[in-house]
């Protein structure tokens, strides 16, 4: 009976979405693959969130006694402590096979480091990964494309193997796939550039089938792509209602949302807390750099009546915001805070600039030269939106670290939270999504006092002032191997 251990890898110390207590949830794409490995193999977990897969010797821990395939999934940031642990494993006799967005998006750069490469979506080829391993004919590559979400049927992920091992409090589900939106930053049309719904039946039967009171909608905007999304959704919620299937869900979309008052109602009677609205900036010149989109088609009228809509039905509004991009000077810090207030966003949280590999923002900074983390892969681990990677454009250094602790001060210090949950009780009049919203600033506070620490570090080590390098980061074709090689200069 071969053995597989399935690996979430996770930089020790590190803090960001992983911290929010109320979301924190169980690996979802593990839990996929659990529930499509075949029943005679014997598998296992390893969440570094909550335990170490290496020591401080970079030697695999005895987790992983007997264990034949290690399965490592993995987003950027991940990805140099996916190769420790990879290194550990093969150094084992172990075959390692990694897959995730990192993987897809860079499959040649894994292949130095990995036995197989999963590139998109692995569900529904992964009995055939495991039976390839078993004949001795594992491939080095497969490719998963992006499935017609129907496919998954009642493949429901295996959410008690997972709670048996760590007994995750909160889970999440699919409802929709890929975003057809082009925002210059985003790495999502890197990997999932195709918009799916999946049926409705099968998203209120997983539902149904699961215990988990809590559910992460995970999916990048479940509503405001036009009126079939639209109408996907609000079958979703109404169906929750008519099933009695109430959960305590939260998930990810635009302001649009906010001027359907069906749809709100429908939400607030499932169980919805509210949803993040990536709202990015202020200034409209930015979002046109930034290519947002939805952004673009609302406006302020619009903006505001969506918000009082959404605490009418006693929901909240979660705000995330990038700082650091091109068009923004210093004036944005305090901007951004006063917009926060006069719009009566509920939570703030953020994201630094950040070019991920493939994108259209990685490509324009690499041309220009202006990228200093170019020290791959080792530097992959600050393309997590808490580093800054890159030199800005409207502002020095100091400038941007001094906003940021403006931002810091006015949303996150002092009594600044206590003061924002009674203003969202206020709006909404609704203690459960309030209490929601302060508990995410609570969390998100250690989150940005981190993010504040990796600012004053980079001040201190002077790599800011790094002269960068253009580096080509090829996707394919004969010669994309051995470039891979030369650029990473792996043996």
């Amino acid at each position: 009976m071969p053995k597989m251990m399935l690996v979430n890898p996770h930089p020790p110390g590190r803090h960001g979405e992983e911290s929010i207590s109320v979301i924190v949830q169980m690996p979802l794409n593990l839990a996929y693959l659990a529930a499509a490995t075949p029943s005679h193999w014997e598998k296992d977990l390893i969440d570094e969130t909550l335990e170490l897969a290496i020591d401080e010797n970079g030697e695999l821990t005895s987790a992983f006694d007997g264990t034949d395939v290690v399965v490592i999934t993995a987003i950027t940031y991940q990805a140099p402590r996916a190769y420790k642990i990879a290194k550990a494993a093969k150094k084992r006799g172990m075959t390692v096979i990694m897959g995730g967005i990192h993987a897809s998006v860079i499959p040649y750069e894994v292949q130095q480091f990995v036995d197989s490469v999963c590139v998109q979506e692995a569900e529904e080829m992964w009995p055939q990964i495991c039976a390839d391993y078993e004949r001795g004919e594992l491939k080095p590559m497969y490719e998963g494309g992006q499935l017609q979400l129907g496919v998954l049927g009642d493949k429901f992920p295996d959410r008690e193997f997972m709670r048996q091992k760590y007994d995750y409090k909160y889970s999440s589900i699919i409802t929709t796939r890929g975003c057809p939106w082009r925002c210059e930053f985003c790495s999502v049309p890197t990997f999932q550039s195709k918009f799916r719904g999946r049926p409705v039946e099968d998203v209120l039967n997983e539902m149904e089938s699961t215990s988990y009171k809590g559910l992460m909608f995970a999916e990048d905007n479940f509503f405001g792509y036009g009126q079939k999304a639209n109408d996907h959704a609000k079958e979703i919620f109404k169906g929750m209602v008519e099933r009695g299937i109430w959960k305590d869900w939260f998930g990810f979309s635009t302001l649009m949302t906010g001027l359907d008052k069906e749809a709100l109602g429908y939400m607030a009677k499932s169980g919805c807390f509210g949803f993040l609205v990536g709202l990015e900036s202020d200034d409209e010149e930015v979002l046109k750099i930034m290519n947002k989109g939805p952004n673009l088609r609302i406006g302020g009228t619009s903006m505001k009546d969506s918000i009082a809509n959404i605490h009418e039905a006693g929901l909240i509004v979660w705000g995330s915001v990038i700082f650091g991009a091109d068009g923004q000077g210093p004036d944005c810090f305090k901007r951004m805070v006063d917009y926060i207030f006069d719009n009566s966003i509920d939570v703030l949280t953020f994201g630094i600039s950040c070019p991920f590999p493939n994108t259209p923002l990685h490509k324009r900074l690499n041309e220009a030269g202006r990228i200093f983390r170019t020290n791959y892969p080792e530097d992959w681990e600050y393309y997590d939106t808490a580093h800054l990677t890159y030199r800005l454009s409207d502002m020095s250094l100091d400038q941007f670290v001094d906003g940021m602790q403006y931002v810091y001060d006015n949303i996150y210090g002092g009594d600044a939270l206590r003061k924002r949950f009674r203003k969202t009780l206020q709006n909404n009049h609704n203690p459960r999504t309030a209490l929601f919203a302060l508990r995410v600033g609570q969390d998100w506070k250690q989150v940005f006092e981190q993010v504040l620490d990796n600012l004053h570090k980079l001040q201190e080590s002077g790599d800011y002032y790094r002269k960068g390098r253009q580096v080509q980061l090829p996707l394919q074709g004969s010669a994309a191997l051995q470039a891979y090689k030369g650029l990473f200069q792996i043996a």
